[in-house]
């Protein structure tokens, strides 16, 4: 994790949404194209989520399948190395996971001092989250014409497809897998 900080390992949740580290509105910030020191409002929320709704596919990790299902549908993604190799490495990425956290994360309780204070920073961004939420449901309607299970269909293998290219080339010019020239019946004139 590149924003790991040693230094913070031993802080306390309240110690950290009471710091000038927490982050505040990162979401909406970003979308909104703010810097993390100008003042946030409403109206950047406004524009964030306007941003969200014109340039974004939303994808949920709470719905991560349904979340790759649809991106490979929507971009039209299909395999082109070994489709059955393939299939194997995106279904074990999608029942364990990868680049997840080994530390146990503690989420305070609803209503907690913890969980307020930390909610008090990010206020916009939990209206960012429960729109994209909905963006998501929304947003089903764009693969609505594609099959579920699209990567596979006439799925192609790019190695195969050359291993066999140059097996149709080795047969129509043998000689040169054994690296010799073929020979050539020329005459001098």
């Amino acid at each position: 994790e590149p924003t790991y900080d040693e230094r913070n390992k031993d802080m306390t949740l309240k110690e950290y949404a009471q710091s000038d580290i927490i982050e505040d509105n990162w979401m909406t910030r970003r979308l909104a194209g703010l810097s993390d020191d100008d003042i946030i409002t409403g109206r950047h929320l406004l524009a964030a989520m306007d941003g969200m709704r014109q340039k974004i596919l939303v994808g949920l990790t709470q719905s991560m399948d349904d979340s790759i299902e649809r991106f490979e549908r929507y971009y039209q993604w299909k395999y082109t190395v070994n489709p059955t190799i393939q299939e194997t490495c995106r279904e074990s990425l999608m029942s364990m996971g990868t680049n997840t956290n080994a530390n146990r994360v503690i989420i305070p309780p609803f209503g907690s001092e913890d969980y307020n204070l930390v909610l008090e920073k990010n206020l916009f961004d939990l209206e960012i989250y429960k729109y994209a939420e909905l963006l998501f449901q929304e947003q089903s309607a764009f693969v609505e014409g594609v099959p579920v299970g699209y990567r596979l269909e006439d799925a192609t293998c790019s190695v195969c497809d050359e291993e066999e290219q140059l097996e149709r080339e080795s047969q129509m010019f043998p000689d040169e897998q054994s690296g010799e020239l073929p020979s050539m019946n020329l005459r001098r004139v």
